[in-house]
């Protein structure tokens, strides 16, 4: 065993010992340490394929400089964020399905790896014509050469490169074999990490997410919070089920679904419940978010906007109040469930089931309107199932 086999058992003992790193933290430094130990690379991109209900793929791509990169060069980009680490990029991108089969992939040395190639290198020069549009981006960049392996016990490929002259030598070649079984050691925690925490946010949310990682999972651990509660609800959902095919009425459920969580979320808001074609959502008053109510409003005005702009079919009532409620874990030992609860909440789903028998669309409770910030007008005196007495709804002074 030389010096560099070595080094690179003692660095995958090492990350190991120090317990589940992000994947991009991975990436670093798996890159860091080749070019510690002689491989003279310039970048590298790693992609992996998962099981994820909103993420096919994942794409990672390192550069040994600190720089801007360019516009994301797929339409199935789902997120992405730019990392700087030590002076280097890490261009990270959560890809959405539908990835194998853009353009882009279809294109790439990577598809022909996934049609079980097991190994390219290609030797590149500045104003030649090469295989794949990537390579020659590359070589006008200065990269001289190109090596790309299927990930060892992944659904991934990696590439890496160097603009060294005369490119990556045999033994680095070599070296670069050797260390990937260690690296896809590495990525299958990281990985697992990353599903945990993107497929508890999507099924739960990211605030309940939080909680289950943090250990606040025993029936009865509550949070006592402050803010505005939504509750919305589908206008005539059973005749709409009723008069479409069920595939054909799912798909526009989905797209109702995405016009409306995407303004939530974009205001700042947390979806928490799917009550059969209702939406319970909650916007936390606290120090940092001190204008719930704006943001929920807000929201309210996007989703309506959405809907409009997407011609989607389902129209929806929205009931807003600002209130106090219990955030937390209720259930039984064998069924538990993140959610919120208290009068409040009740208080904002009896409100959204005025809308249809006022003609509106959004209704509001004083407290709410007392704090929204923008101007409104009171559309009845109601009373509410289960609530003594008669209450103020407002709507907007002008329709949204």
């Amino acid at each position: 065993m030389d010096r560099r086999q070595e080094q690179l058992l003692e660095w995958q003992r090492r990350l190991m010992d120090e317990g589940p790193v992000g994947m991009a933290d991975t990436v670093h430094r798996y890159c860091r340490f080749m070019n510690e130990n002689g491989v003279p690379l310039c970048r590298s991109t790693l992609a992996l394929f998962t099981l994820h209900p909103q993420i096919q793929a994942l794409r990672y791509v390192w550069f040994d400089d600190d720089r801007t990169p360019g516009a994301f060069p797929s339409p199935a980009l789902f997120l992405r964020h730019i990392h700087h680490p030590d002076g280097c990029t890490i261009d990270e991108a959560l890809m959405s399905h539908g990835a194998k089969d853009t353009p882009q992939y279809l294109q790439s040395p990577f598809y022909r790896l996934l049609m079980g190639e097991p190994r390219l290198s290609f030797r590149l020069a500045p104003g030649s014509k090469h295989d794949y549009p990537v390579l020659d981006d590359l070589a006008a960049e200065g990269v001289s050469h190109y090596v790309a392996y299927p990930l060892p016990g992944q659904d991934g490929q990696i590439s890496l490169v160097t603009r060294h002259p005369g490119g990556f030598t045999d033994d680095d070649v070599a070296f670069i074999e050797q260390s990937l079984i260690c690296l896809s050691l590495l990525l299958t925690s990281a990985t697992k990490d990353l599903i945990l925490d993107t497929v508890l946010d999507c099924y739960i949310g990211h605030s309940p997410a939080g909680e289950v990682k943090r250990g606040n999972i025993r029936p009865g651990t509550m949070l006592d919070l402050r803010g505005a509660i939504w509750f919305s609800d589908i206008r005539g959902y059973s005749t709409h089920a009723q008069n479409h095919e069920p595939a054909e009425f799912i798909g526009k459920l989905n797209a109702y679904y995405e016009a409306v969580v995407t303004a939530i979320h974009a205001e700042g808001g947390e979806v928490l419940k799917f009550i059969g074609d209702a939406v319970l959502a909650i916007f936390v008053d606290d120090d940092q978010h001190a204008d719930a109510c704006q943001r929920a409003l807000a929201a309210a005005h996007a989703a309506n906007r959405g809907l409009a702009a997407n011609r989607i079919e389902f129209d929806h009532g929205v009931g807003l109040h600002l209130g106090q409620f219990q955030f937390g874990n209720i259930g039984s030992l064998r069924r538990m469930d993140f959610t919120v609860i208290g009068s409040d909440v009740n208080f904002a789903s009896r409100i959204e089931s005025q809308c249809a028998a006022l003609g509106v669309r959004l209704l509001m409770s004083e407290a709410f309107a007392a704090r929204c910030g923008q101007a409104t007008s009171p559309v009845a005196l109601s009373t509410l199932k289960g609530f003594a007495g008669e209450y103020r709804l407002y709507t907007v002074a002008t329709a949204a």
